[in-house]
């Protein structure tokens, strides 16, 4: 079953206080002091990251308190908090600020992502840009939509006044035209050259965090994307947006997407004809 509105627009409330009173008021203004490495010199955390994490699961549990809920943070604390996707009736799957990294060095392409999974399925995704106080969410079945805010409403919480826009995407036919999403740096060794030089092929190929990915795809200002991880807050929200729109998202080796999977790699597409033969170019 999927949320009601008022449940819904409780969430994006949440969120949007946690973009604004907590990750917006913190951006450019960090010092050293307030950024830790966590797995390696590109993972990072900062005292925002911990913050917004911490407001948005206390104010769930205030108004579901029957919910449970896995951050990303809680998780590298404990990595054993993921099996509350599987066994939970409802899980709240939260990136407090997805895109660290751009955040912590003052580069604006970051987002908070939230998505709702009922008994193992995601019901409900939420990609929020904090910078421009927008954001994309899409209910399962239902479509998904982005939500703008005018100039004067940004920042200050206000309803927006207009209606949120359906995202529909068009597919490109022609590979050899695709703009894409990917990070050939991710990789190691022979895969590093056998990507970068796959990734030649295309016109364009930017390397963005998975919030402003899967929304500039579902906007259908990208193509695809290819990412070389499987967490699920990176992915449950963002995976449910781009089907929605009408894309087509499984992981290279073709299995369908499930929050609960911790392995593989991401292959968001806009067409079944265009992620064959995606999947057909990386799997070579």
């Amino acid at each position: 079953m999927n949320l009601d509105k008022p449940t819904q627009e409780r969430l994006i409330s949440i969120v949007r206080r946690a973009g604004q009173e907590i990750v917006m008021p913190n951006f450019r203004q960090l010092s050293a002091a307030d950024v830790e490495t966590k797995s390696s010199l590109t993972d990072l955390v900062t005292i925002a990251d911990k913050a917004s994490e911490a407001f948005i699961t206390e104010e769930i549990q205030a108004a579901f308190p029957n919910w449970e809920i896995v951050g990303e943070e809680a998780v590298a604390e404990d990595p054993s908090t993921t099996d509350k996707i599987a066994t939970a009736d409802t899980c709240v799957i939260i990136d407090p600020i997805d895109g660290t990294w751009n955040y912590a060095h003052g580069l604006s392409e970051f987002g908070i992502i939230l998505a709702v999974v009922v008994k193992g399925v995601t019901r409900f995704g939420l990609l929020y840009d904090p910078v421009n106080d927008d954001w994309i969410y899409a209910n399962r079945g239902e479509g998904a939509f982005f939500q703008h805010t005018a100039m004067n409403e940004k920042g200050k919480h206000q309803t927006p006044s207009q209606a949120p826009l359906a995202l529909k995407i068009t597919a490109e036919p022609e590979l050899d035209k695709l703009v894409g999403i990917m990070s050939v740096n991710s990789y190691s060794g022979q895969k590093k050259q056998d990507f970068a030089l796959k990734a030649s092929r295309f016109v364009r190929i930017n390397n963005l965090p998975s919030c402003p990915a899967y929304r500039q795809i579902a906007q259908g200002h990208f193509h695809f994307s290819l990412t070389y991880k499987m967490l699920p807050w990176d992915h449950a929200a963002g995976v449910l947006v781009h089907t929605e729109a009408g894309g087509i998202c499984r992981t290279l080796d073709g299995q369908e997407y499930r929050p609960t999977m911790l392995d593989g790699e991401m292959l968001a597409a806009q067409s079944e004809q265009q992620w064959q033969a995606l999947a057909e170019h990386f799997r070579k």
